[in-house]
């Protein structure tokens, strides 16, 4: 049996991004029906791979605050969804393989990683999913690819964002 897949973490500029999004409280599950209703009304504007923001400090299921999104080619108008574009910036990156289930212990390997390097972490965290259930079949969980990035400030940093 092959040994699990280890991921580094890394240190990413991220450029602007463009994207749909609708805001939910709940069950971080519920991410599906929010990717749903984007596709469904937008489905031929987006590009690129789907990205939950987590608004949470702390995994809250349940009583979460999440949005999901889709990145856009360009702007459009929609009453149903906030169109905006995220800030670039530096960003702590870290793709984690398995279940969405087991993504804490990416977070866990993140988290130490800021605090062994003395970065302080922005909300909201973005798991970008790079290969996940699709819209038809599910797929196979241990085969998911979701890229976590949380926005860094160095703690010695006291310039305002």
């Amino acid at each position: 049996m092959a040994a699990p897949e280890s991921f580094e973490v890394e240190v990413k500029t991220l450029e602007p991004l463009l994207v749909a999004g609708m805001r939910m409280q709940g069950h971080y599950q519920d991410c599906g029906k929010g990717f749903r209703q984007l596709g469904m009304q937008l489905g031929r504007h987006t590009k690129g791979p789907p990205l939950t923001l987590i608004y949470d400090s702390e995994p809250k299921d349940g009583d979460a605050d999440f949005e999901p999104c889709m990145p856009l080619r360009a702007k459009v108008h929609s009453e149903q969804f906030d169109i905006r574009e995220l800030e670039a910036g530096e960003f702590l990156c870290l793709k984690h393989r398995g279940p969405y289930s087991e993504l804490g212990r990416s977070y866990e390997k993140l988290i130490r990683h800021a605090e062994d390097n003395g970065y302080r972490l922005k909300r909201p965290v973005r798991e970008v999913y790079l290969k996940g259930p699709g819209m038809i079949f599910q797929g196979n969980p241990k085969k998911y690819l979701t890229e976590i990035q949380i926005r860094i400030k160095r703690e010695d940093d006291t310039s305002n964002d």
